[in-house]
C-alpha cells in the first residue's frame, strides 16, 4: 500500500449502497473488493447524516465505525464496519488532493482502510453513544489548506491511553469537510502541540448546528 503524507494518515467512505469493483491496478490489492464511492445521506447508529447533520455526528459515527472495525471479531464484522466508513468519507475532497497515478476508487480505498490503524490504540476509548460522545467533541477551525470555496472544519477529542498512562493521553483530530453539501471526513490523526483539551468543551463546542 502506498504511504500517504503524514497529515493525510487515515481518510474517507464508502457508501453501504456503493457499487463493489473486483479488480484493481494495483498487484497489491487483488483479491480486494473496491467500492466507487458515492457522497450520499445515510443513516447509522441510529443517526440521520444528511445536509442537516452536524460535523459531531458524523465524527462520532465514524469513530464508532473505527472502533467496530478494530474489535470485530469475524471477516463479515468488519467488512460492514468498513462500509460504514466510506460512508463517511468526503470522497470528492479526498480525490482532489490526488497527485498520484492511482485511481480515484483505489486512492480513496486506501485512504479510508488507514483511518483504523492510525488511530486503533485509542479505539477502546471512543464512545459507543451519541449523547455521550457529544460533549468530548470540540469543533475548531480548520488549519490546514483546502480547495477554494471548501467549508472545512476539525473535531477534536481527548482520549486516555488504554493502558492506563498518562504520558500517553492525546488529542485525537478528524478532520472534515462539506462534500456535495454534507458534513463528510477527510483524514483523521493527532494533535502534535496537545496532550488535553484546554478550557473544555463548554468553552470551545459549538453545539450540533450544522
Amino acid at each position: 500500500m502506498m504511504k500517504l503524507r503524514k497529515h493525510w494518515l487515515g481518510l474517507v467512505v464508502a457508501g453501504s449502497s456503493a457499487a463493489w469493483l473486483g479488480c484493481s491496478q494495483d498487484a497489491r490489492l487483488a483479491g480486494h473488493q473496491i467500492p466507487s464511492v458515492t457522497v450520499r445521506s445515510v443513516t447509522h447508529y441510529g443517526l440521520t447524516l444528511d445536509q442537516q447533520a452536524s460535523p459531531e455526528e458524523v465524527a462520532f459515527v465514524a469513530l464508532r465505525a473505527i472502533r467496530d472495525d478494530f474489535e470485530a471479531k469475524t471477516p463479515r464484522a468488519r467488512k460492514d464496519a468498513l462500509a460504514i466508513q466510506f460512508d463517511l468519507a468526503a470522497a470528492n475532497e479526498i480525490q482532489n488532493r490526488n497527485r498520484t497515478s492511482t485511481s480515484r476508487d483505489e486512492f480513496i480505498y486506501k485512504a479510508v482502510r488507514s483511518w483504523t490503524p492510525t488511530v486503533s490504540h485509542y479505539a477502546p476509548n471512543f464512545e459507543t453513544e451519541w449523547e455521550r460522545a457529544k460533549p468530548r467533541l470540540i469543533r475548531r477551525e480548520s488549519k490546514e489548506p483546502v480547495q477554494p470555496n471548501v467549508v472545512a472544519c476539525e473535531m477534536a477529542m481527548e482520549v486516555n491511553d488504554p493502558g492506563g498512562d498518562n504520558n500517553a493521553r492525546v488529542v485525537l483530530v478528524v478532520w472534515l469537510a462539506k462534500d456535495s453539501g454534507l458534513w463528510r471526513v477527510t483524514h483523521l490523526g493527532f494533535d502534535p502541540e496537545r496532550r488535553s483539551i484546554v478550557g473544555g468543551a463548554q468553552a470551545t463546542n459549538k453545539g450540533t448546528g450544522s
